[in-house]
């Protein structure tokens, strides 16, 4: 199944968002690696960080070891623009 096809049927099914415990059956995972994937940046949120991004979640099963790299460069640029004060 292509990434477009892959997208169109999540959406299909899901709709845009789903919430975490919904995500984590989804993607056959605990609840708590969604919130481990959300915070290092795998998988987006959504509705103020209350939902999970369902086009993300689809690009991670079709692709996982693109969105790796997309999310180590998106970590690698926050800690970049990250202050220190003292």
């Amino acid at each position: 199944m292509t990434l477009d096809e892959r997208i169109d049927d999540m959406l299909g099914r899901y709709g845009e968002v789903c919430t975490k415990a919904q995500a984590s059956k989804i993607m056959g995972c605990s609840y708590y690696k969604i919130r481990a994937m959300l915070e290092d940046w795998r998988l987006k949120t959504a509705c103020a960080g209350s939902m999970v991004d369902v086009r993300r979640m689809a690009e991670y099963i079709c692709a996982p070891s693109t969105v790796e790299e997309i999310a180590r460069k998106e970590r690698l640029r926050k800690k970049l623009n990250t202050t220190w004060v003292v």
